[in-house]
């Protein structure tokens, strides 16, 4: 067995291969920090950082250009040694001549399998909460740029920012201190549900469990709450603390395989599906308590509905309630509506039309309560006297319809529950129908998005040996070629097998898996059916 030549070979092949992979992998792990160096979103300090964390992803494009290169150089050295032809005319087919390359091809699947489905999306994820900790970098940056910082449902904005290190009385690890502060909290179902100005503010930066927590307290502001539709003088505000960091931002990328293929199998509780899960949830949640509502009233003549910020009862009587609107229950008589301190009576209004449209905070237990009121009475006194009847009351709780818990349920429970009422001739047949399909396009796109990543990173892994063994099998045959242009003729089918399946990825993106894959594998079947074409010619000559 020809141990001596094979392990010659090996050794020149591999030793080549870790300098120049080394090279690439520091190029491109640099230029990988070129983005956030230019958006100002890296501290100063953090750069080394994460360049080192960028050689880890880096290493998976930068591994099968390196294997490819190694492979030319050393073979077309061989080559032009005449110690091809001296190996030939030892007796050795050009199978076994070769074998020290497919030897390290089969390691480099190996390692690329490691490094696509375990190691890199770990590192990727790194990447990104060293960016995401470096928050005072960030939120300097954009005050820099006259621009407002997005964490979470916080958008935040300031004329001026202070960065303090390592404040002693809260334990945060930066502290930034504000002027001319705009905020706005989104609330659940909403957007723009909390509005906060101020003088001054201090955002507190704590770093928990490989998280970054932002928690904002304004002084000196004025409030706007859109559920209530009020303003108000706030000399303290302290709107909740948001994360901006791995457990509020994971994607695909930097999820390794075993985690992509146990979601694939069940999305229920992943982040990507809560506001879409939430909004079919919420859904259903108000067809149920409408329905409750409806039987309620047809039983006892009488619906409450509760404030659960002034504690007012509002009671609803002689009506019929059909889907959200209520209708008079006799045409003789109006709706009454009564507004009452636990229970004391405090207004009543006699309403020619009132419904139950869904309340500013989305919860499906909580309508609004609009009345078009004939007349208004206040009762509260010893003579009714007339008053004004406000034309909605916001963000009201039926008090005989408890929440039905439907954010509980599974993705396939809220599939079935929204097809069921979907099938129905109701009047929330087509709203049922239009959340189930938006509920299951959501899920559809993450699974296909779950899928495309762990196709890719097959891809990937496979492209390694093929570009290796192209590279040797090219030099061995066109030996009287420069390096470099045997090299050129690997190099190009390499990129565009990347080219491949990127595009390919994108498809099966877009609902077409099947072509996707198809797009996505082409690559590597030219790279395989160029060595094939250039092994047979090699042989024959």
């Amino acid at each position: 067995m020809p141990w001596i030549l094979w392990r010659h070979l090996a050794f020149e092949v591999v030793k080549v291969l870790m300098l120049t992979a080394s090279v690439i992998v520091v190029v491109v792990a640099f230029g990988a920090a070129i983005k956030p160096l230019a958006d100002n979103s890296l501290g100063a300090g953090s750069v080394m950082k994460y360049v080192g964390l960028a050689m880890i992803p880096m290493l998976q494009f930068a591994l099968p250009f390196a294997a490819g290169f190694a492979a030319t150089i050393v073979m077309h050295r061989f080559a032009n040694d005449n110690e091809l032809v001296a190996m030939a005319a030892s007796g050795l087919k050009h199978r076994v001549i070769l074998a020290p390359l497919a030897m390290i091809g089969g390691v480099s699947v190996v390692l690329m399998l490691w490094l696509v489905h375990a190691l890199v999306p770990q590192f990727w994820g790194l990447m990104r909460d060293t960016v995401a900790q470096d928050a005072a970098a960030v939120f300097v940056a954009a005050v820099d740029r006259g621009e407002a910082l997005d964490a979470g449902d916080l958008t935040l904005y300031a004329d001026r920012v202070e960065v303090e290190q390592a404040p002693a009385d809260t334990g945060a690890v930066q502290r930034l201190r504000l002027t001319g502060v705009a905020a706005v909290q989104k609330a659940k179902g909403t957007s723009g549900s909390a509005e906060f100005l101020g003088e001054s503010a201090v955002v507190d930066v704590h770093h928990r469990d490989g998280t970054t927590v932002m928690k904002l307290s304004m002084n000196n502001g004025t409030g706007f709450r859109a559920s209530e539709g009020t303003v108000a003088y706030i000399p303290h505000a302290a709107p909740d603390a948001v994360e901006i960091g791995r457990a509020s931002e994971r994607d695909a990328r930097s999820t390794s395989t075993i985690e992509l293929m146990r979601l694939l199998s069940n999305l229920d509780g992943e982040v990507a599906m809560q506001d879409s899960v939430s909004k079919a949830a919420n859904m259903l949640e108000r067809v149920d308590s409408l329905q409750c509502a409806q039987q309620t009233l047809a039983t006892t003549g009488t619906i409450t509905l509760l404030d659960d910020v002034t504690r007012r009862r509002y009671q609803v009587q002689d009506a019929v309630l059909t889907g959200d609107n209520f209708s008079a229950l006799n045409s003789s008589k109006p709706i009454r509506v009564s507004e009452l301190d636990g229970t004391r009576p405090m207004r009543r209004a006699n309403a020619t039309t009132a419904s139950l449209p869904v309340a500013s905070g989305g919860q499906g237990n909580r309508v609004d309560l609009a009345v078009v009121a004939a007349s208004a009475m206040d009762v509260a006194g010893s003579e009714p006297m007339p008053t004004r009847w406000p034309p909605r009351l916001r963000d009201l709780r039926l008090v005989e319809c408890p929440s039905t818990q439907r954010s509980s349920s599974s993705i396939a429970e809220l599939l079935a529950a929204l097809d069921e009422l979907s099938a129905t001739a109701g009047a929330n047949a087509t709203q049922a129908a239009s959340a189930a399909h938006t509920l299951r396009s959501r899920q559809h796109s993450i699974e296909r998005d779950l899928r495309s990543n762990i196709f890719q990173r097959a891809a990937l892994a496979v492209s390694a040996p093929l570009v290796l063994l192209l590279g040797g099998v090219l030099a061995a045959w066109r030996r009287d070629s420069l390096p470099l242009t045997i090299y050129l003729l690997a190099f190009l089918p390499a990129i565009l097998n990347m080219v491949t399946i990127a595009g390919g990825q994108q498809v099966m993106r877009s609902e077409a898996d099947g072509l996707g894959v198809l797009i996505m594998w082409s690559g590597n079947a030219l790279l395989g059916v160029l060595l094939w074409f250039a092994y047979r010619e090699w042989a024959r000559h």
